[in-house]
């Protein structure tokens, strides 16, 4: 990473637009307008009809073409779930498929389109391997075909599946290698921290895939088709921008690629050195009055971490909105994406610290404040803690929008008021305050997962923002044009911490998940055997490992539980015990009485 510079970038381009200069500086751009530019509205109130033909004639770019088609592909993907999973099926094994027959021609004619010459028999060996597995995963899905007809309960993907779950060994195995081969050479290794970066990402995503074949491609699916998303979105935006305003760039959007493409889009979009400099000064404790700033800031975390500690322990949903609307870490979480991706290494360094340093310091504050408190928490049913100590992937996908939100919301002065609803959907203070609580109370698993909450914010945020500030301007593009992989190499730790720290989230994710179904589960075989014709009631099921506890308010005798049991273990299919308990409900029914007369005389 480069240094920081006192100026924040003084040699980048200019604040305005139309002087910034083109992708190539000793290329000039156009007078005249490029043949096919679509015109700009007319001056005046625009109509419905003329702004929809103009949108339309500036969807035709071919750029914003290809936006459409990726926005629609990563659509579909998001829309039909089964349809993706079976196309992704089809894929892969069309694509084995293809290599063992390059192989089979290989070994007979030594010729290779691609690649280097190995030995035949190896490669003999490796296409009839690669044909085996193609037929054990047709068989399969042959079966899994065959069992919905016959209304059998078999597990669905099987194809899918075992190929991830092969697939995930295998790259497992190669990632700690390289790992390995990163930290133990110290000469001839080029970019260490990416490759040690990649390798702790692979390896993390293979523990996951080897644990949850299915999950684990569903989750990559829908990561890839969000890209899509965003891809598209970025390339229509391309398009419009190049239908209004040509000059601005030298691409041919007819032979352009999509790689030039972006990189047109964050060059062009440079917010300047002036605006820089004024969000700098917001994000980063500088100059003349950095103490005061400083102080400040410590004032409203201390505040910050009480109202959270005390809403916590009165369960008050509303006085931790309170706490998140005041709490100041946002600030520096987002200073440490943009140093990072600015090459600012000092000013990173000091976002890191201050974090840590707030982090710490909210932590003992409730520790602190929750030893004194005179209230006894109970976490089993406080909903505030309870929310926080078993974070799950759906808490870092928040972390990721929020923090995306919350970085476009800095740079655009537009929409600079929603960083409060980022402040809301991202907590991070009262996770510190439920670590604080939950250490007073020697309560260390639940410490654990309320840390492990915040850290999950903490590395999402950072990502997520970063991303947004080059696309919206904020890193300075000469720098990403000089030192791409210094700046890589700067964001690659926080990426590796983001994926090990996902392992344990999607654990969890699956627990839950798997707790969800199959308490859903055992209610409908509940009711069916308790039959339609019952006056009790379900008051609650609870399943403890593999015990099963049903509680029933009502006049009726309940059925005999050992069906219930064997309903159970039929279904579940491994071994349950299980409790049934019946509250008797009496009803006493008294006739109205009035008073009588002598009473009513008195």
């Amino acid at each position: 990473m480069t240094g920081d510079t006192k100026d924040d970038g003084r040699s980048d381009a200019p604040t305005d637009a139309s002087s910034r200069p083109p992708a190539d500086a000793s290329s000039t751009p156009p007078a005249t307008p490029p043949t096919g530019a679509i015109p700009s509205l007319s001056s005046g109130a625009p109509t419905v009809g003329s702004t929809v033909r103009v949108t339309l004639l500036s969807l035709l770019n071919p750029v914003a073409l290809r936006g459409v088609g990726a926005a629609l592909g990563g659509a579909t993907v998001l829309l039909l779930h089964d349809f993706a999973l079976t196309a992704l099926q089809a894929v892969v094994a069309i694509a084995l498929l293809g290599s063992a027959l390059l192989d089979i021609r290989y070994v007979f004619s030594g010729k290779r389109r691609w690649g280097r010459d190995r030995n035949r028999v190896y490669v003999l060996i490796r296409a009839i391997l690669t044909l085996a597995f193609l037929g054990v995963v047709g068989l399969l899905a042959w079966i899994e075909s065959a069992s919905r007809f016959a209304d059998l309960n078999l597990p669905s993907h099987t194809g899918v599946s075992l190929t991830i779950w092969i697939a995930g060994i295998y790259v497992f195995a190669r990632s700690v290698l390289v790992i390995v081969q990163s930290l133990r050479r110290r000469a001839g290794v080029h970019h260490r921290a990416l490759r040690v970066a990649s390798g702790v990402v692979t390896a993390a995503l293979s523990v996951m895939a080897i644990n949850s074949p299915l999950a684990t491609i569903e989750g990559l699916l829908v990561f890839f088709a969000v890209g899509g998303l965003v891809l598209g979105a970025l390339l229509i935006a391309w398009g419009l921008r190049y239908s209004d305003h040509p000059e601005r760039t030298t691409l041919d959007p007819y032979s352009t690629t999509v790689a030039e493409v972006l990189w047109d889009w964050i060059r062009t979009s440079d917010i300047g050195r002036s605006q820089r400099a004024e969000l700098s000064d917001s994000l980063y404790f500088e100059g003349d009055d950095r103490l005061s700033k400083l102080g400040a800031w410590w004032v409203m975390l201390f505040l910050s971490v009480a109202i959270a500690t005390y809403a916590v322990l009165a369960d008050s949903t509303a006085v931790v909105i309170g706490a998140m609307l005041v709490a100041p870490l946002m600030v520096p979480i987002l200073g440490l994406a943009g140093a990072l991706v600015n090459g600012w290494s000092h000013r990173a360094g000091n976002s890191v610290l201050l974090v840590a340093l707030g982090a710490s310091a909210a932590i003992l504050l409730a520790y602190g404040l929750a030893s004194w408190a005179p209230a006894v928490v109970s976490f089993d049913t406080n909903t505030q803690i309870i929310s926080r100590v078993n974070p799950t992937a759906l808490d870092m996908l928040i972390a990721i929008a929020a923090g995306a939100a919350g970085a476009f919301a800095t740079v655009n002065s537009r929409v600079s008021s929603g960083i409060a609803g980022v402040a809301i959907a991202v907590a991070l203070v009262p996770p510190l305050a439920v670590v604080g609580i939950a250490l007073a109370s020697k309560r260390w698993a639940d410490a654990g997962g309320a840390l492990l909450l915040f850290l999950t914010n903490f590395v999402a945020i950072t990502i997520a923002a970063a991303l947004v500030f080059v696309l919206t301007g904020f890193a300075r593009h000469k720098i990403l044009q000089r030192n791409p992989w210094g700046v890589a190499a700067t964001v690659a730790p926080y990426v590796a911490l983001g994926a090990v720290i996902l392992v344990p989230l999607a654990f969890s994710s699956e627990g839950a998940l798997n707790a969800t179904a199959q308490s859903r589960e055992v209610e409908l075989i509940v009711d069916d055997w308790l039959g339609e014709d019952s006056d009790l009631l379900v008051q609650s099921i609870s399943i403890d490992g593999g015990e099963v506890t049903v509680m029933l308010v009502g006049p009726d005798e309940a059925p005999d539980p050992a069906d219930l049991q064997t309903a159970l273990v039929d279904q579940l299919n491994r071994a349950i015990s299980v409790r049934v308990g019946v509250t008797p409900v009496e009803v006493t029914i008294l006739p109205t009485v009035t008073p009588s007369p002598l009473r009513l005389e008195d």
